[in-house]
């Protein structure tokens, strides 16, 4: 059986439909993709936050928190992320499945009619804006989730290396924007925010449990047909083959662990679905329990309180982030140069087949809970292609060493960021 079904609402909006009865929720979100831009950054997650909070006919947080407790408990939720140089902005909505009702009534149905609410009719002044206490309040709100970032110095020191690397590209902008920009925001500005990510924006509806598709379906058309769209397809990441030079950043500042974040080029533009053989071998170099970082950056020498890659096939880039002590700091890149160096001489067949079985099981595992499986659709709203997680298993299980041997040639060493603890003289 096929997992998936994509339905085409109008230009650029679409449905991606997993039905399964495994799960006691349904879960339906509605994601936009638009570009990452600082001018609009803050004023899309904030108008995110704001639109999950109220609608029209429950203006307040306590009169949609009351309708959600009378659908069996529903939760509504927003979530904002960038994937590449695009800013994606999610209202997800999770509601007890259908045949849990008491009285038999379509829970799905009244959830996906909420969802739609908050999207086309949200609460709004006579004036036809946001109303300034809302406003006010998602401000506190947002910018206590960027101070959290700068309080989680393993967070912190990620967003520098970015910052650092893609200088100048819009991957470098955080998905929440600045302090600054969000201070600054007024009605006027989440309104025009509004109106560009309804007319321009990449729009998928995403359902995964069992519902009634094809009512869900004529609502959605309903709704989007008084849309005025003009779509615009999101844009390419930014791509460079290699890195020009190295730069290496150090900063001070009250930490009890350094923190060392290394950030490869990967000299591959993202024009294959899925990545298979560069995700294996991020996975080989510093994945698992098994990867050549954990095994010997960590383990054997010591070096890392933690050492780990990650692989953005996106921005065809892989980021190495150790908890690290200053003095270990040197050693640990070159010990990891020379984790890479022994995957170049084909010293993987300890590690090949570990991380083929563990990479197939994590991705299967989606499957077996609603959100998550929600999450691996909604995450390719990027793709021309979607995979289901059958086919994307599948296509790891296909890659051979000798492919993964070829991705180790591809990396260049482009930014070093060392966050490092004060020290008195």
């Amino acid at each position: 059986m096929k997992e998936f079904t994509k339905i085409d609402i109008s230009d650029g909006v679409s449905i991606v439909y997993a039905e399964t009865d495994k799960f006691k929720t349904n879960e339906i979100a509605i994601s936009f993709l638009t570009p990452l831009t600082a001018e609009y950054a803050s004023a899309n997650a904030l108008l995110f936050n704001l639109l999950s909070r109220t609608t029209k006919a429950y203006p307040t947080v306590s009169d949609l928190n009351r309708r959600l407790a009378h659908l069996y408990g529903a939760k509504a939720d927003a979530y904002v992320s960038k994937l590449g140089e695009n800013q994606s902005l999610t209202l997800l909505m999770s509601s007890l499945a259908d045949r849990f009702a008491i009285d038999g009534e379509s829970i799905s149905d009244d959830s996906f009619s909420l969802l739609l609410d908050m999207l086309f009719d949200p609460s709004l002044d006579e004036n036809g804006d946001f109303a300034e206490s809302d406003i006010k309040r998602e401000k506190k709100l947002l910018c206590e989730k960027l101070n959290a970032e700068f309080n989680e110095k393993r967070i912190y020191s990620l967003r520098k290396l970015e910052a650092m690397m893609f200088e100048g590209e819009p991957y470098a902008i955080n998905r929440y924007g600045t302090g600054e920009m969000i201070n600054a925001l007024d009605s006027k500005a989440l309104n025009d925010a509004y109106n560009s990510l309804l007319s321009h924006s990449k729009i998928q509806i995403t359902v995964v449990g069992n519902v009634d598709i094809d009512r869900i379906t004529r609502e959605a058309k309903s709704r989007f047909a008084n849309v005025k769209r003009d779509y615009k397809p999101p844009v390419k990441a930014v791509f460079k083959p290699f890195a020009d030079g190295v730069k290496d950043k150090r900063e001070c500042i009250d930490v009890e662990q350094g923190k060392l974040v290394i950030g490869l080029r990967v000299n591959r533009e993202d024009n294959f679905v899925g990545a298979p053989d560069i995700r294996l071998f991020c996975d080989i170099f510093g994945g698992g329990p098994y990867s050549k970082l954990f095994n010997n950056v960590r383990e054997k020498m010591s070096l890392c309180y933690y050492c780990s890659a990650r692989f953005d096939r996106r921005k065809s880039c892989i980021i190495i982030q150790c908890g690290c002590e200053e003095e270990n700091m040197d050693k640990a890149i070159a010990e990891i140069q020379n984790q890479l160096d022994s995957i170049k001489r084909g010293e993987i067949s300890d590690e090949f087949k570990a991380a083929q079985m563990a990479i197939s099981d994590l991705i299967l595992s989606v499957r077996d809970d609603s959100l998550a499986l929600c999450n691996w659709y909604m995450n390719q709203i990027t793709d021309a292609d979607i995979l289901s997680p059958a086919e994307s298993s599948q296509q790891n299980r296909d890659v051979t060493a000798e492919e993964v041997l070829k991705c180790s040639e591809l990396l260049s060493l482009d930014s070093i960021f060392r966050l490092v603890p004060n020290k008195e003289d």
